[in-house]
């Protein structure tokens, strides 16, 4: 996996509409305060960076757009919250496991349509697949986050950078099934010979 490429492709989408992004998880922040706002107010970051990725127009009121979701997201952040509960409590190392295995769940979810449960178990099953590159990248992410934890304000920045770069890696994935994903696409013309003559053709990431 071209790692490099994974967090390039992740800053250019985020610099693009930092400022959004930053207010955005802001709002999300406070809103969580209230806790029951919080599964569908990170569902709406999640959807924001979907929407970034794609190269669609993005606005930080878009954070509110996982209301729509409410019943899904909640469903989601429980049964991830019961699973990753048991796995810590089996002496850790099972609940690290879920962690990475878990990487591709809410991007799944937003991107796939998916139900809650239907997104952890595509998640677990690319993760068991791609188990090495899923580990590598969820502890830079992790480490991401750290870093922003420790330094004030550091989480609006490094949290949809996060965001961004597990959607972005979730694309990654699943690109030989899914053609979604064309943020910062090169395009080529082909030759006269082929069926595409004459249009642009997607080269994938």
């Amino acid at each position: 996996m071209d790692y490099e490429k994974i967090f390039s492709d992740t800053w250019d989408v985020f610099k693009e509409n930092f400022v959004t992004y930053i207010i955005a998880t802001l709002v999300a922040m406070i809103g969580s305060i209230l806790i029951v706002t919080i599964a569908p107010l990170f569902y709406g970051l999640v959807d924001m960076a979907v929407r970034g990725v794609k190269g669609e127009p993005i606005d930080y009121k878009d954070v509110f757009s996982g209301f729509d979701h409410f019943v899904r997201s909640w469903v989601f952040a429980i049964v991830a919250a019961v699973l990753l509960l048991v796995g810590y409590m089996l002496l850790i190392i099972p609940g690290i496991i879920l962690s990475i295995l878990l990487l591709y769940a809410f991007p799944l979810l937003v991107i796939r349509g998916y139900s809650g449960v239907d997104a952890i178990k595509e998640s677990v099953e690319i993760g068991k697949n791609n188990f090495l590159d899923t580990a590598i990248i969820s502890i830079i992410l992790w480490i991401i986050s750290g870093i922003g934890s420790y330094v004030v304000f550091g989480s609006l920045i490094t949290t949809p950078i996060v965001v961004i770069a597990s959607v972005v890696v979730t694309y990654r994935m699943i690109e030989n099934n899914d053609t979604a994903y064309t943020y910062v696409a090169d395009f080529e013309e082909v030759d006269d010979t082929s069926s595409d003559a004459n249009e642009g053709v997607q080269r994938p990431l």
